[in-house]
């Protein structure tokens, strides 16, 4: 069997074997993210994915050649559209860009030097890779272009500059020459790219140790076929091969700007057509889909007080009722740098702008498992932790609007400080037929919150419209009992109805128990077979006993072996 620790617990040895790890990500520790990765696997998909792309473009190109079509255009809101590809049933299929128009707010001065946390969390050699329209201006001020060290990079040797992708570079990176442009990762390093192509550009640098991407684009949803809408296409699945493949990577995605639009002509719910718009790798399970929020209303320690929705966000959940959109960014008036000159910023607004909020703000989360650990965390810790923390918002519990609610990175970073004190982080697996069993005090003051998150094979794809077959393969299950009680976990029943009960859609699950007291055992299960033949996932707990901290002991009558920095077998 193997036996795991949670994170903090690994705090003392990995920083006597060496300091060489902490506060940045070195070539040892990308090293170490990939050591265990399936490089067969993965150069099959780039090879796979390359192909494809180059044909399918190929072919979409010289059809709009033919046809007097542009394959590249500047919209009427100033963003820009590229053709990608042509469907079977002639449907032009376009990137663009995810922005509207028009401030920020957001809470990681709390982990930024002077804030109240004292992490002094700033993205210290720390990289963040973006794919978007075109690129950054490398030699901005606020990159430290103009006579300094050009955090900002060319990833993929293209050349065309855009306003759009230089906002979102600013948004993760920007070191705050112009203090209202400062970026939540304002030491960090970003490595640029243009869209074509993302998908094997994205597996080749997921091989190298990419832990987070940012893509602020999505398809043209008034040219898509109406069965895209909320589909697990094959774009959505590709995806989510990729994750499976490389678990320690997260793709952060704005959901869309189509909130006050209804281009589906066959939503999920016709009542309720204001539902159902996300596409694409929006509608992936394994990645982070993030919707836009307005200004929140946040007091001096950091706690939410109220926060409105964006009216041009867009909409979930998949059509087998997944929960997507997953988080909520702040997207609305985002300040930040442009691409025309090296002090040239404006402010924006959309989905586009909300994503690099959230990218930006896990970088610094891994940025402090690192400086405890030495190690960084799986895409489904990274995810599940973002989930586990956020502040509700909306109707009460998750939701197609706000998903789990707005990004909370002072909670989140509170949960990691105090691991194996008042909360658990435990990256665990389950083999077939197991379960794993713990048992927790709760605090008798907070909510006792307990979350799975796993990342789940590449399900099968669907051309069907509003196809509402579940496409979760490994069927994970938590439950949290007390005497005769037990707490099942939130899902969604309705595109705009959720309750608690047995969740079979979602690869991450969470048991809210109010008014919590006393002991607690939370089992994880699972359901059929494990595809893989086993299943990582991680645990997640807060809320609980400061006195509940005992390390685990080590069972008897056994040998140990293959031991790596956060686990070992017996």
């Amino acid at each position: 069997m193997k036996y795991f620790v949670s994170l903090s617990k690994i705090v003392l040895t990995v920083l006597l074997l060496s300091n060489s790890f902490v506060f940045s990500q070195t070539d040892e520790q990308r090293d170490l993210i990939t050591s265990r990765y399936d490089f067969q696997k993965l150069n099959q998909l780039e090879r796979q994915f390359s192909s494809k792309v180059s044909q399918e473009r190929q072919a979409a190109i010289q059809y709009a050649q033919q046809r007097g079509i542009q394959t590249k255009i500047t919209l009427d809101d100033g963003g820009l559209a590229e053709l990608q590809r042509i469907e079977p049933d002639g449907s032009l299929i376009y990137y663009r860009t995810l922005n509207v128009s028009a401030a920020r707010s957001t809470r990681v001065n709390h982990l930024n030097a002077g804030g109240s946390l004292g992490l002094n969390l700033m993205g210290q050699n720390m990289r963040a890779h973006v794919w978007d329209g075109g690129l950054a201006r490398a030699s901005h001020q606020e990159y430290d272009g103009a006579g300094g060290s050009n955090r900002f990079s060319v990833a993929d040797g293209s050349s065309a500059l855009h306003y759009h992708a230089a906002h979102v570079a600013g948004t993760i990176m920007a070191s705050g020459v112009v203090s209202n442009a400062k970026g939540m990762a304002p030491h960090s390093l970003v490595s640029g790219y243009d869209w074509n192509n993302d998908l094997s550009e994205a597996t080749a640098a997921a091989g190298n140790g990419m832990l987070i991407s940012n893509h602020s684009y999505g398809y043209r949803s008034d040219l898509v076929p109406h069965y895209y809408f909320g589909a697990y296409i094959t774009n959505s699945r590709n995806w989510d091969a990729l994750h499976y493949n490389a678990p320690y990577y997260l793709m952060v995605v704005a959901a869309g700007n189509d909130g006050y639009t209804n281009y589906n002509g066959s939503p999920l719910s016709p009542s309720n057509p204001q539902y159902d718009k996300l596409t694409g790798h929006a509608t992936s399970k394994n990645n982070l889909v993030v919707a836009s929020a307005q200004d929140a209303n946040i007091d001096s320690n950091g706690n939410l007080i109220s926060v409105s929705i964006s009216s041009f966000s867009s909409q979930g959940p998949t059509d087998d009722l997944r929960i997507k959109p997953d988080i909520t960014g702040n997207g609305h008036g985002v300040y930040s740098t442009f691409e025309n000159s090296n002090s040239a910023y404006s402010s924006i607004s959309g989905t586009s702008m909300a994503s690099p909020n959230v990218t930006g703000s896990l970088l610094l989360l891994q940025e402090h498992v690192n400086n405890l650990s030495g190690n960084f965390m799986r895409s489904a810790t990274l995810k599940g932790l973002a989930l586990h923390t956020a502040d509700d918002a909306g109707a009460t519990g998750p939701d197609a609007i706000f998903g789990w609610g707005l990004l909370n990175t002072k909670r989140a970073a509170e949960a990691i400080t105090l691991d194996g004190e008042e909360s658990l982080i435990s990256e665990l697996t389950l083999m077939p037929g197991q379960s794993y069993t713990v048992q927790v005090n709760s605090d008798g003051i907070n909510d006792l919150l307990a979350s799975i998150s796993w990342t789940d094979p590449a399900g099968t794809s669907t051309s069907s419209t509003n196809s509402t077959i579940a496409r979760l393969v490994n069927d994970l299950d938590i439950r949290v009992s007390q005497g005769g009680t037990t707490n099942l976990p939130w899902r969604l029943t309705a595109v705009n109805a959720n309750g608690k009960g047995d969740n079979t859609k979602d690869p991450f699950e969470r048991v809210d128990v109010a008014n919590a007291s006393g002991t607690y055992t939370i089992t994880v299960s699972h359901k059929g077979s494990l595809s893989g033949g086993s299943q990582d996932y991680t645990l997640i707990v807060t809320g609980l006993s400061s006195s509940d901290t005992e390390a685990p002991t080590a069972p008897t009558n056994l040998t140990a072996s293959d031991v790596t920095q956060t686990s070992v077998d017996l």
